[in-house]
């Protein structure tokens, strides 16, 4: 028998399949609903059986937003080598936004990330020649999740998502989306150990080490201000790593840090990276400027002193100073109202500090948050200075793939709120395999060997959290 509340969500349900079949093609049927709390890293270890190869999970560093997705029930992809990726998912989402309906109980109206949502994530660099490891991660590839867990500050949501034709009745349909969200028990999360390490190979050590020297020849010459280099790790284990061990792990250790997991069948992209690219809530935007780094001192004194040590290292300075700039420029063309402190401050992970700056700022009407990506994207953080002579650089002289390393990676929901951030401290997971990346700015004054220790820091909280040490 149908409630009073499930005759009106019925009654929303019947118009949206009539929608359905009056424009003659498929439309999102989608319900929310809120729900007591349950453990986000529960619902994505109990997803693995019905979801395999097929979940998303992401832990926001600066507030209680957690988004678990299961399932696919809709694939956006750009192609590869499609330099008009952003748009070209832009403007998929949106007609896709106007064939949806989102019933819900009144609990879910107005809070972010609740309802249809669309995740994934786009390459570093179209043009760059991709490696057999990457096949499944396109120039740009998201996904609406057929069932998905949101926790922030509002409480906990649940969202079933169908996409539908509009030949099933419409109860039939609605029963469908309820037992989704009623079925989602807790489960008891895994509590093996970590897996063995059993090798950690360095790839291509003397041919990045050159490519730094290459590139601090060129920047002597004024061909550019800053080269972003990238090295990369491949470490096998024992036996298959368990992925919800290592989500628990970063969360314990990266409190400062974004968490964010992907799955493409067997693969799976993880980051635990500190640097947000771009947050939209409503009209107000906001984006971090993070280059110039240093270690993490063993006791608070020494810290202290390597925090100041960094506040006045000239070379840091101007590295992070050309990211700030960039970033600047973006918003004052897309934004009123941008605002910016004038000196950098620290930002400090487990294992390393960064120079800091944040920006914000009110987008224009006409700009999306896809804008903004596409005009921040690759920062100087993560590129160079110019930016289309270091992408070249890179995609030629890098001796790495680099894949979705360094590039945007997050969600946007249908009131076009969302964040994105840049995929660093990341790795590719296979099996018992996981290939673990990290990269540094090189200037004129860089060192190719302090280079390759500051790169070795970075490894460490995604080692850490496979047990690599």
């Amino acid at each position: 028998m149908v409630t009073v509340i499930q005759h009106t969500l019925l009654q929303e349900a019947s118009l949206a399949l009539n929608k359905a079949k009056k424009v003659n093609h498929a439309i999102l049927l989608s319900y929310s609903k809120q729900i007591e709390s349950i453990d986000p890293l529960a619902f994505f270890s109990n997803g693995e059986k019905q979801y395999a190869g097929q979940r998303f999970f992401w832990s926001d560093s600066n507030s209680d937003l957690k988004i678990i997705g299961l399932g696919k029930e809709v694939i956006f992809q750009a192609e590869d080598n499609a330099e008009n990726r952003f748009r070209v998912i832009h403007e998929k989402w949106e007609r896709f936004k106007n064939d949806s309906c989102h019933i819900h109980d009144g609990a879910c109206s107005d809070i972010a990330a609740v309802g249809p949502l669309l995740f994934g994530g786009f390459s570093f660099d179209p043009k760059e020649e991709k490696a057999p490891h990457w096949n499944h991660f396109s120039a740009g590839k998201f996904f609406v999740p057929a069932l998905m867990l949101t926790i922030s500050s509002s409480g906990a949501f649940l969202t079933a998502n169908r996409w539908t034709y509009g030949e099933e009745d419409a109860e039939q349909a609605l029963r469908k989306l309820l037992k989704s969200v009623s079925s989602a028990n807790e489960a008891a999360c895994s509590t093996k150990q970590r897996t063995k390490l059993n090798s950690i190979e360095e790839k291509n050590t003397r041919e990045w080490m050159n490519a730094v020297r290459s590139a601090t020849e060129e920047i002597k010459k004024k061909n550019y201000d800053k080269i972003v280099l990238a090295r990369e790790v491949l470490a096998t284990y024992e036996e298959n790593i368990k992925l919800d061990h290592v989500i628990a792990t970063l969360l314990h250790e990266q409190k400062t840090s974004y968490v964010y997991v992907v799955e493409e069948g067997a693969q799976s992209f993880i980051s635990a990276s500190p640097e947000r690219l771009i947050r939209k809530e409503g009209s107000n935007v906001s984006s971090s400027c993070i280059a110039g780094s240093i270690k993490r001192g063993k006791t608070d004194e020494e810290d202290e002193q390597l925090g100041r040590e960094l506040l006045s290292d000239q070379k840091n300075r101007m590295e992070h100073q050309i990211v700030v700039n960039m970033i600047n420029d973006a918003f004052l063309a897309n934004c009123t109202a941008v605002k910016k402190p004038e000196k950098p401050g620290l930002y400090k992970t487990k294992n390393i500090q960064h120079l800091y700056t944040p920006i914000t700022g009110t987008i224009n009407e006409k700009a999306s948050l896809f804008d903004l990506i596409h005009k921040l994207h690759p920062t100087p953080a993560v590129g160079g200075e110019p930016r289309e002579l270091a992408l070249e650089f890179i995609r030629n002289v890098e001796p790495m793939n680099r894949g979705w390393y360094a590039a945007p990676v997050g969600w946007i929901d249908c009131k076009d709120n969302g964040e994105f951030i840049v995929a660093l401290r990341s790795g590719l997971i296979e099996r018992n395999q996981a290939r673990l990346f990290a990269g540094c700015g090189i200037v004129e004054d860089s060192d190719p060997e302090k280079e390759f220790e500051e790169t070795q820091i970075k490894l460490r909280p995604m080692l850490s959290a496979l047990g690599g040490m």
